[in-house]
């Protein structure tokens, strides 16, 4: 239970974007946050994806074509071809 003991290195790639949404229960955020202020590695992937996160919301939407929007759709539920 991820919530009753330490973080591990591997439970932090699950749970920081949940952390950065602040999406987790008390309990669990605390443990991140403990997990972030011994580990400076976590704590380095941590800050990269805010400021990802940061960058990409910044950022203005895509512009895709009604055209190639429904290509892509199409790709998407159709068979997939054979060799």
């Amino acid at each position: 239970d991820k919530e009753a003991s330490m973080l591990k290195c591997r439970d932090m790639a699950e749970l920081v974007t949940h952390y950065l949404e602040s999406d987790l229960p008390a309990n669990t955020r605390f443990a991140v946050r403990l997990h972030l202020w011994m580990c400076g590695s976590c704590r380095a992937y941590a800050d990269q994806m805010r400021r990802t996160r940061e960058f990409l919301a910044d950022m203005p939407p895509p512009h895709v074509s009604h055209e190639t929007a429904n290509r892509i759709i199409e790709s998407l539920f159709s068979p997939p071809k054979s060799d």
